[in-house]
C-alpha cells in the first residue's frame, strides 16, 4: 500500500505541472511587425500597415495588382498582366508581343487589337488596365 501511495505522490504533479504552468504564465503577445533598416530597398519590398512608404520609391506591378490599383498597359510586364482579370498568359504574352511590335497603347479600348481579346475580355479587363500619357 505504501508503494501505491508514494507512486501517487509522486505522478500527481507531473500531471498537474503542463496545466499548471500555462495557467500561471501569461500568454505570450503576438510578434509584431518587425522593423526592416530603412536603406536602399529591394525592388518588392512591402512595409508593414504602420509604416509610412518611402516617397521616392513607386509600387512595383505586383503590389499595385495586390492593393487593387490600375496598372500601366504600356510598362506592365507579361507575367503581370497574366493577373489581370479577363487574360491569360497566352493574352498577357501576345499584348506584350504587339506592344513591342506596334508601339505604345493610346487607350485601354485599343486592347482590341490583340487577338483573342474581345469585348467581354475587355470589359473584364478594364477596371485594372490604365494608360498613362508618356
Amino acid at each position: 500500500m505504501a508503494h501505491r501511495l508514494a507512486l501517487v505522490v509522486v505522478l500527481v504533479p507531473l500531471l498537474l505541472a503542463a496545466p499548471l504552468r500555462t495557467w500561471l504564465r501569461p500568454a505570450p503577445r503576438p510578434p509584431g511587425c518587425d522593423s526592416v533598416p530603412l536603406g536602399v530597398l529591394p525592388r518588392h519590398w512591402l512595409a508593414c500597415v504602420s509604416e509610412p512608404r518611402p516617397p521616392d520609391r513607386p509600387l512595383a506591378d505586383e503590389e499595385r495588382l495586390l492593393l487593387g490599383l490600375q496598372l500601366d498597359l504600356n510598362s506592365a510586364r507579361p507575367g503581370t498582366l497574366a493577373f489581370v482579370p479577363g487574360l491569360s498568359r497566352r493574352l498577357a504574352a501576345a499584348v506584350a508581343t504587339d506592344r513591342a511590335s506596334r508601339g505604345r497603347f493610346e487607350r485601354v479600348e485599343d486592347l482590341r487589337r490583340v487577338r483573342g481579346i474581345g469585348e467581354k475580355r475587355l470589359a473584364q479587363a478594364r477596371r485594372a488596365l490604365v494608360v498613362v500619357p508618356p
